[in-house]
């Protein structure tokens, strides 16, 4: 009779806390993680330009081109990437992620970039825009839901343009795979209005690396050794 009752009660109890609607447990997002090129997506070949867009960049375009890779590309010279792209971009670089109560910190190994993402209530006040911008995170369950603003914008030439009203929504989440281990998805949801006609969201898988460490990403390096060596191209690394 004792075992019944108290089966019966840790029943009782069971049932009330999922009636509560208890939150599950928050999974921990801490390590090292690479890009998954075949799990991941990509972004849409035609991007869904607004008009303006569209027709800016046709101008741009008529203007500037053919590019020469020599000479021109955004991301050479030691010029760090903006989010999305520090998300989005398959690479051999990793990045870690360290939680702690208060913030959420992600180190990239490319250009060395630190990112922080704020829990809780907002603390931060006015911001000048950003490659990192400003994140604020919350959890929704077992995911880690953020939103990011305040931007850096890039121009309309750059190959994919963004202005000063561009927002971010990630959803971080772990799932366990019996092939791949641990993995890391993160949607990525971009909203430019005076960029995009609609929402644009991409799906990245990221592979735990529990042995990797980051290394040290000195890009100045890279520039002086091949000044050192001699090298006649305009722009590096070509």
């Amino acid at each position: 009779m004792i075992r019944r009752a108290v089966l019966a009660t840790a029943t009782c109890l069971a049932g009330l806390t999922l009636a509560l609607g208890a939150e599950p447990a928050k999974p921990d997002l801490s390590g090292v993680w690479f890009p998954d090129p075949k799990a991941s997506g990509r972004w849409p070949t035609d991007r869904p330009f607004t008009p303006a867009t569209a027709a800016a960049r046709d101008a741009w375009t008529k203007t500037y081109t053919p590019i020469d890779l020599t000479r021109d590309d955004e991301n050479t010279s030691c010029i760090p990437y903006t989010l999305p792209y520090v998300m989005t971009t398959i690479t051999q670089y990793p990045f870690e992620i360290v939680v702690t109560p208060q913030r959420v910190y992600q180190f990239t190994e490319v250009f060395g970039q630190v990112r922080r993402i704020e829990l809780g209530a907002p603390t931060r006040g006015d911001q000048l825009p950003s490659r990192m911008g400003s994140s604020q995170g919350r959890w929704e369950g077992a995911e880690l839901v953020v939103d990011t603003t305040h931007l850096l914008p890039l121009h309309i030439g750059h190959r994919f343009p963004s202005s000063p009203a561009q927002r971010i929504e990630e959803r971080f989440s772990i799932v366990s795979d019996a092939q791949s281990g641990r993995l890391l998805h993160v949607q990525v949801k971009v909203t430019d209005p005076l960029v995009y006609r609609e929402p644009v969201t991409v799906q990245m898988v990221y592979k735990s690396a529990p042995d990797v460490e980051l290394g040290e990403y000195i890009c100045g390096q890279d520039l002086w050794d091949q000044h050192q060596a001699g090298s006649t191209s305009r722009i590096p690394w070509r």
